[in-house]
């Protein structure tokens, strides 16, 4: 029997729990809004609620280690959120070239 190659990765999610999200969104809209909708922090000027909600960790990104913790992340609307992955990977790119 041979044992099986580990890919690196565990099978946790750092996200963490359902529960955890929900706790963690309405929390932003609290904190961030008026308990039911808040200003995208993109300054896009889009309203989002509990529905279209986003959370972007920041000022740490995720790929530089930062975590789904109250100090780290704020709203965000999902197209801003996308549009800056989108921009950070390309930097990265181009500051590996």
């Amino acid at each position: 029997m041979t044992t099986p190659t580990k890919r690196g990765t565990t099978n946790t999610n750092a996200r963490g729990s359902a529960l955890a999200r929900r706790r963690r969104k309405q929390w932003l809209l609290d904190n961030f809004g008026d308990g039911v909708t808040a200003p995208c922090s993109f300054e896009c000027g889009v309203l989002v609620d509990f529905d279209t909600i986003t959370v972007d960790r920041f000022p740490v990104a995720g790929c530089d280690g930062g975590r789904y913790v109250r100090g780290n992340i704020r709203p965000g609307c999902g197209t801003c959120n996308s549009a800056d992955g989108g921009r950070m990977g390309a930097r990265r790119r181009l500051a590996a070239a």
